[in-house]
């Protein structure tokens, strides 16, 4: 919004959002000298952003050339390569690999796992490793991802000023378009606040708006299981400044479930295997299969694991449907007695509370979350399936556990565990997610492209809001490894701006 009037206050760098990309601006800003403030819209009791949602994994390259190899053939589908700043790809990759010694100089702590980049097809996966935070210098009464509770400490420590329940409506910009202030709105009233150096833009993505979830996503419903908070502001303000979006039309997916109960509207993560993580462990894995809208299987189970929403685009177009929406997540006994069904160490059931998951799955049974049935036939009854075709296709799939390979979808053998015993469980399944990435195009220096070519001065961005991650994402902790990358570039590059004469 052009803005020629006086301001109510005035500092360096304003950072809008208190997630981890947020607070790694701020943290980075600050320590180069610049008066920062931050504007969260979240009240300060109960604040949760995405980030505390997720588990703590962030991705690191052990080999920057290797990573960038990796990172751009994610571009190309068959074999064409989109466009693409090859400058943001570097950035990216040289930034990531240096996040662990970013952490070490502030405290962090963290533990590499023996995981790789998700796409062995493509080049330089091997050169990506998944590292896990340790918890170290959260806030007093702090509960969820322990990468987000270091963050908020060291903005704590450094006295950052947060203005929480504040919401940002508005970038206030001058006659040539360049960002020298942002509107905000809270309880008293709106304030105008001027900058001297730059805005960063890391209000994360728009998973809880459903009028640009159906505007710009491929697929509906989806449901996404982090916060009820990112409804699309930061895309609001961007394209009113001028901005060019990207990376609307896709997101790293995962098939979800979705319980409208105890106040939360999100989706939710299953653990498909009751490990406790996205592989099925050590131990056995108990018997699980997906099945579509006609009782039969299409995937091999559980799919890529921020690649499986590409599963169900398939549209039947002579009825207008989705058949693989909502997919039917179908279990035995042995499942259903193993461990909880979804997730209790992230997610909404986890340490942010947002409602409490039983330990052996019954209070959910008995709300109506979970189908039970005593047979196959009855349990596609119960889902409204074809129950021959599901009897026919559980048949198969216990066929392929007992020869050890399954012949249609390739299945890791040691999780072909057959469905048996006189009790059988369904639960649907929609796509969705932890995140959207849609939003402001950025640059190598975290700068806001124009619609019109080149930057928006001032302006910068970092975090879900406009990620470089397109159609397909690296593997686990994309993003909290480009919130903690990009947090820096665009907070050291926010402080060392200028604004007019300032």
């Amino acid at each position: 919004m052009h803005y020629t009037g006086p301001f109510d206050r005035t500092v360096d760098v304003v950072v809008l959002g208190l997630g981890d990309a947020g607070a790694v601006a701020a943290v980075t800003a600050h320590d180069a000298g610049a008066e920062v403030l931050v504007v969260e819209k979240q009240q300060a009791a109960g604040h949760r952003p995405n980030s505390r949602y997720a588990a703590g994994f962030f991705c690191v390259p052990e080999d920057v050339d290797g990573a960038v190899e990796y990172l751009s053939a994610m571009y190309a589908v068959n074999g064409e390569l989109s466009t693409v700043d090859p400058a943001l790809i570097r950035a990216w990759a040289e930034e990531t690999a240096a996040n662990p010694a970013w952490l070490d100089r502030h405290g962090g702590e963290y533990v590499k796992m023996d995981i790789r980049g998700e796409h062995p097809s493509l080049p330089g996966h091997e050169s990506i490793r998944v590292y896990k935070a340790r918890p170290a210098g959260e806030p007093e009464g702090y509960a969820g991802c322990p990468m987000h509770g270091f963050l908020r400490g060291l903005v704590a420590e450094r006295g950052i000023e947060v203005r929480y329940g504040t919401a940002a409506r508005w970038l206030l910009t001058d006659a040539t378009g360049a960002v020298i202030g942002v509107e905000t709105e809270h309880d008293s009233g709106i304030e105008r606040i001027g900058v001297r150096r730059g805005v960063v833009l890391a209000v994360g993505g728009y998973e809880s708006s459903e009028r640009l979830k159906r505007q710009y996503l491929p697929i509906t419903p989806a449901h996404f299981y982090g916060t009820e908070h990112n409804t699309g502001d930061g895309i609001t303000m961007a394209i009113e400044a001028g901005a060019e979006l990207w990376h609307m039309n896709v997101w790293p997916g995962h098939f979800v479930a979705r319980f409208p109960g105890d106040g939360y509207t999100g989706g939710t993560g299953i653990d498909l295997w009751g490990s406790g993580r996205f592989g099925p462990g050590d131990e056995r894995a108990p018997g699980s299969i997906f099945v579509d809208g006609t009782a039969r299987r299409f995937i091999r189970e559980p799919g890529r694991q921020h690649a499986a929403n590409l599963e169900l685009l398939a549209m039947d177009a002579d009825s207008l449907t989705y058949p693989r929406i909502p997919t039917w997540w179908i279990f035995d006994q042995e499942r259903f007695e193993r461990a909880t069904l979804v997730p209790t160490y992230s997610g909404p059931a986890g340490p942010v509370g947002d409602y409490t998951w039983s330990e052996d799955n019954v209070a959910e049974l008995r709300k109506g979350w979970i189908q039970p049935a005593g047979s196959v036939k009855e349990l596609a009854e119960v889902c409204g399936l074809d129950a021959a075709a599901l009897e026919q296709t559980v048949a198969r799939y216990n066929e392929h556990c007992a020869n050890g390979h399954d012949a249609d979808f390739g299945r890791d053998p040691v999780t072909l565990t057959p469905l048996g015993g006189d009790r059988y469980y369904a639960v649907p399944l929609w796509p969705g997610g932890s995140h959207t990435v849609g939003g402001p195009r950025r640059d190598a220096k975290a700068r806001v492209a124009s619609i019109r070519g080149g930057s928006i001065s001032h302006l910068y961005s970092a975090g879900e809001l406009g990620s470089l991650h397109g159609l397909l994402y690296p593997t686990g902790g994309g993003s909290i490894a480009e919130c903690l990358a990009f947090g820096r570039i665009a907070g050291r590059n926010a402080a060392a701006d200028r604004v007019g004469g300032s």
